[in-house]
């Protein structure tokens, strides 16, 4: 059964978190601020930059949260979906003792992030051909020091999804931490896993600004999951990890959701042109099935067509240097003219 206490590293049980107290005065006009050594004066480009952002990020929390119907305290903010990787492997992995397992071919970054903090990684792969997960053989590969299980989906590369029985399965029989990454969610008819953190307490699903928002620039990603472990990584982060401008300009994007949605449909009805035409290419021997705003495709010679695009100023993907992806290219749904401009192109590839 899972016990956070077990999970997580002794030195975080005893962690304090950095208090800043003046969040409880941004708000008010009146206040005067000599306590965080600023430049009171302004900047080079004008007043309004010289303050340090909200701490506890409350407003934007709250703007999530109501807008994923879930509580803000189940709600932690990362400079990126990257610093939340780094921050739950610092959180619950002790270096040299704990590792994590992750499903390859996936997002590079659950590898990186445990080599950086010294920590073992356990692979259950995608199946082949079909890369599909396989949740019996992720438990048969966990052991007991297995804190993390990184699940990427949609995964990237492949556009393939787990379902959520599968996710219930293993969240069941896992005493760690079971963290799905639904960043290419938005594309997906796919049911998202978030409805799961309520009643399953070992489960962290990550989403991000970066993909269906068009908001990569701002680097926020968000997780979700059981208050008491959303606590543990709020203490852990750092105490200013997203800018003051990014938490505005996310209050602003979900106040306009609706534009979001329309971006989907319009990548989704390109992606239906893009496959249909790529289909049609001698050379594309493959196309796996994709949840997300990206395919995976199987071609003669994978190094050979990378180099010819990127003469044409057209940069797409090589990844078969991954496992099980020998002759792979990943390529992203563009705007019309991009599609169009890339399979013209294309065409004329002998």
């Amino acid at each position: 059964m899972f016990n956070l206490n077990t999970i997580i590293r002794e030195n975080i049980k005893s962690l304090q978190s950095y208090k800043v107290w003046r969040d409880d005065y941004l708000d008010n006009s009146e206040a005067i601020f000599l306590d965080n050594c600023e430049n009171n004066f302004g900047s080079p480009i004008g007043k309004g930059f010289e303050r340090y952002p909200s701490s506890n990020q409350n407003k934007v929390k709250e703007a999530i949260a109501t807008y994923k119907n879930v509580d803000s305290n189940q709600v932690v903010i990362g400079n990126g979906s990257d610093e939340l990787i780094d921050l739950m492997i610092r959180c619950f992995c002790e270096p040299k003792q704990d590792n994590i397992l992750i499903c390859e071919p996936t997002f590079g970054m659950f590898k990186v992030y445990a080599q950086l903090n010294n920590i073992e990684v356990l692979n259950a792969p995608l199946k082949m051909e079909s890369f599909l997960y396989d949740e019996q053989l992720i438990l048969k590969t966990t052991n007991l020091r297995t804190k993390l299980i990184f699940i990427c989906s949609p995964n990237n590369p492949t556009g393939t999804s787990i379902t959520i029985e599968q996710i219930k399965k293993i969240a069941t029989n896992f005493n760690g931490i079971l963290v799905i990454d639904e960043a290419y969610i938005d594309f997906s008819d796919k049911q998202s896993a978030i409805e799961l953190i309520n009643e399953y307490p070992n489960i962290i699903v990550m989403q991000t600004f970066s993909k269906a928002w068009g908001l990569a620039a701002l680097r926020v990603g968000i997780a979700y999951g059981n208050p008491s472990i959303i606590e543990i990584l709020n203490k852990s982060r750092p105490p200013f990890n997203i800018n003051g401008n990014s938490q505005e300009l996310i209050i602003k994007a979900l106040k306009k959701g609706e534009i979001k949605d329309t971006l989907v449909i319009n990548i989704l009805n390109q992606k239906k042109y893009l496959e249909n035409e790529l289909q049609q290419l001698p050379f594309v021997k493959n196309i796996i099935e994709s949840d997300a705003n990206y395919f995976l495709i199987k071609v003669t010679n994978a190094n050979d067509i990378c180099s010819y695009l990127l003469k044409k100023n057209i940069l797409i993907s090589n990844r078969s240097s991954l496992l099980n992806c020998e002759n792979r290219i990943r390529i992203s749904v563009g705007t019309e003219k991009e599609n169009k401009q890339l399979i013209n192109v294309l065409k004329q590839y002998n």
